[in-house]
């Protein structure tokens, strides 16, 4: 939500620009020199964002209404029968996207090993352990149970975690290069490089902890550079976000005092793990260097980011601690399925007594198969309806069989949202040409209001006043 509301707070900051700039170049005579006047102040803006926000409203309300509708038809071209061809434009993006569906399976795989874990501890004797035994042994339902909470049971790989942090601010053009194209990908690097400022005043009171370390291993470990950019970077990072899982303290002061929640000891293993993951980075960053558009200098910054050494490091203490995290979310949900439905008892799962019932009260294997039988019927009706009827119209048997793929269905209704998502944008970036269009008309140099909007223009100027009013109150 954070990110969210960011990109709202700048996506106003260019609009405010860019409503400066159409000022500029309007008239600054009779009511376009009103109009004009207005625009160039925080009130006047306001009051022609809002009629932006009018002006739009209808195309995205369609997009909102049918997205569906619109996902297809940015994805295919329709033929007299309704049958789908995928639209060339297209191909490449649906290829990454085969890709990453192909893959699928990959990222069901905790969520497979912890449902194997269940049914082992399950008792399966009686009639109702055997069925719920039965239904986790499933592969139909553990799909179906898994699309209910992809984001917390999915198994994220590096990619993905790079991804999410600042290569999807990543573009391919047409000549094929990456340039950034997201300002959040640039704050990150910034943010990241900031830190590595941050570790000089903290190396030497680390250094100082460290060297009591007793098991000589562990201590060469801590004190190695690979070890001060791991433990002072999760304990920088953890400081500035806060959370329970913090492993110490930063007191300020000259030079700052660090204080850790556990034996520093704990923490060699996990350099030893983030030396690792650092040599997986460098080896996928090395494939991605060469795509880099080399011309510009916010992708020679981004070519110096990823060869990094210091920086690497950080990134594998920053994708351990998003993989921990994944990982006790995935916790939390099975351990609430075995407190809601299970009981232990000699060591082993049987269903609570009492929570499979008929109208009677009385313990019933119907209510059970209804109950367990609905996450699959949920999964086919909510989820998979829209994507098998494109399935079903898709000519190329290959983008078929890939809108069909069941364990890939949250990543088709990712690609559906985020593709739906950049369709709103598109238009929302047209909105300083929409308002233009609809009030102004250019004579000679300059900008005028259009004859037959002036009563909407007033419109817009007493809204203006108003917004001023309250602004001064």
């Amino acid at each position: 939500m954070i990110a969210f509301a960011l990109a709202l707070l700048l996506a106003q900051e260019d609009l405010d620009a860019a409503i400066k700039d159409l000022a500029s170049k309007m008239s600054k005579e009779g009511i376009s020199g009103k109009l004009a006047e207005a625009a160039a102040s925080e009130w006047g803006a306001q009051a022609i964002r809002e009629k932006i926000d009018v002006l739009l409203a209808g195309r995205t309300a369609r997009l909102e209404r049918d997205p569906l509708g619109f996902y297809e038809d940015h994805l295919f071209a329709t033929d007299e029968n309704g049958d789908l061809s995928l639209r060339p434009e297209r191909k490449i993006e649906m290829e990454r996207l085969a890709g990453r569906i192909s893959r699928a399976g990959e990222t069901m795989r905790d969520f497979n090993r912890r449902c194997d874990g269940l049914v082992k501890r399950m008792a399966g004797e009686g009639p109702l352990d055997r069925a719920a035994k039965e239904a986790w042994s499933d592969p139909a339902f553990r799909v179906a149970f898994f699309h209910r909470h992809p984001a917390e049971l999915r198994e994220f790989g590096l990619d993905e975690h790079m991804g999410s942090l600042f290569l999807d601010g990543l573009e391919r053009g047409a000549d094929g290069k990456l340039r950034l194209s997201a300002s959040s990908a640039t704050d990150f690097m910034t943010g990241t490089l900031g830190t590595l400022d941050q570790f000089k005043p903290c190396e030497k009171p680390y250094l100082q902890q460290a060297a009591k370390v007793k098991d000589e291993a562990a201590r060469a470990t801590l004190t190695s550079d690979a070890g001060i950019l791991f433990v002072l970077g999760r304990l920088l990072r953890q400081a500035q976000e806060g959370g329970a899982e913090a492993i110490g303290g930063i007191t300020d002061g000259d030079p700052p005092s660090l204080s850790f929640n556990l034996p520093l000891e704990e923490l060699a293993p996990l350099v030893k793990e983030a030396e690792r993951v650092s040599a997986a980075l460098q080896a996928r960053f090395a494939m991605l260097i060469p795509d880099i558009e080399p011309t510009r200098e916010q992708e020679l910054a981004l070519v110096d980011f990823l060869s990094n050494g210091r920086v690497r490091m950080l990134l594998a203490e920053r994708a351990m601690a998003l993989m921990g995290a994944q990982r006790r979310k995935a916790d939390e949900i099975l351990a609430a399925v075995v407190e809601d439905g299970f009981e232990e008892k000699d060591g082993r799962l049987r269903v609570k007594a009492g929570r499979y019932v008929d109208d009677q009260k009385a313990e019933s294997l119907d209510a059970l198969h209804a109950e367990l039988s609905g996450v699959i019927e949920e999964f086919n009706g909510t989820m998979r309806q829209d994507l098998d009827r494109i399935a079903e119209r898709c000519l190329d048997a290959s983008v078929a069989a890939m809108f069909e793929d069941r364990a890939g269905t949250f990543l088709l209704l990712e690609h559906r949202d985020r593709t739906v998502a950049g369709l709103i944008d598109a238009v929302r970036r047209q909105a300083i040409d929409a308002f233009q269009k609809a009030y102004l008309v250019k004579e000679g140099e300059v900008y005028v209001v259009r004859p037959d909007r002036i009563k909407r223009v007033d419109a817009i100027l007493e809204r203006a006043a108003a917004i001023k009013k309250e602004m001064e109150k």
